[in-house]
C-alpha cells in the first residue's frame, strides 16, 4: 500500500472549521447546537483519484443534498487543478429549507430540486468562505476556493482533494436534537505567511 505523507496540521484545521461553523450559525441566526459538535478523524476513501462523498450514509439513507467546495494555493494551482483542500456540507433533504430559513435567507420552494441544491450550495460557500477566513486569520497564506459544486445524495464522481493528504475530519452538527448538518474536510499542508 503507498501511504501519503499527512498533514501534521490537520486536527488544527479542524478545530478552525468547528469554532468558525458555530460562530457562523450564531452570529446568523442565534442558532444553537444542542450539543457540542462530534469530530471524528477517518480515512479517506478514494475511488479513482477522488474522494467518495456519500450523503445517504450520513443520515441513515435518508435524500440528501451535497455541496463541495475545493481550494488551492493561489490561481495558478486552481487552473490547474491541483487541489489542497475539499470541504463537503451534507444536510437532510427535510431539513434544508427550515436550516437556511433559521439563517435568515429568503424562504425556497422546498418542492424545486434546483432550489434545494442551490440552498445547500449557499450553506457550502458561505461555511467554506469563513473556514478560508479563520486559515487566514490564523497566520496561513490566503486560499483561493472553488465555486461550489451540487449533488442530491452523493456525489457520484467524487470530490477532488490533495494526494498528499489521506485523513479527514467528519463534523456533526446536532439542531434540535437531532444531528442536521455533517461537514467533512480534508486539507494538505498549507504555507504560513
Amino acid at each position: 500500500m503507498f501511504f501519503k505523507k499527512q498533514n501534521s496540521e490537520l486536527d488544527k484545521f479542524a478545530e478552525l472549521l468547528n469554532q468558525g461553523v458555530v460562530a457562523l450559525f450564531k452570529e446568523r441566526g442565534e442558532i444553537k447546537f444542542t450539543s457540542d459538535p462530534v469530530m471524528e478523524r477517518k480515512r479517506l476513501i478514494e475511488f479513482d483519484g477522488r474522494m467518495r462523498a456519500d450523503g445517504m450514509e450520513k443520515f441513515e439513507n435518508e435524500p440528501t443534498y451535497v455541496s463541495a467546495v475545493n481550494f488551492y494555493a493561489n490561481e495558478k494551482d486552481m487552473e490547474k487543478s491541483k487541489t489542497l483542500g475539499a470541504l463537503i456540507i451534507y444536510v437532510e433533504q427535510t431539513y434544508i429549507a427550515k436550516l437556511m430559513k433559521m439563517l435568515r435567507y429568503p424562504p425556497i420552494d422546498d418542492e424545486s430540486d434546483d432550489a434545494m441544491r442551490d440552498s445547500c450550495g449557499t450553506l457550502c460557500n458561505i461555511v467554506s468562505g469563513r473556514f478560508k477566513s479563520e486559515i487566514s486569520s490564523a497566520g496561513y497564506i490566503e486560499l483561493e476556493m472553488s465555486h461550489f459544486m451540487n449533488y442530491r445524495n452523493s456525489a457520484f464522481s467524487g470530490v477532488n482533494f490533495c494526494y498528499n493528504e489521506y485523513d479527514k475530519y467528519i463534523i456533526d452538527f446536532e439542531i434540535d436534537k437531532k444531528k442536521r448538518l455533517v461537514i467533512e474536510m480534508t486539507m494538505g499542508a498549507v504555507p504560513k505567511r
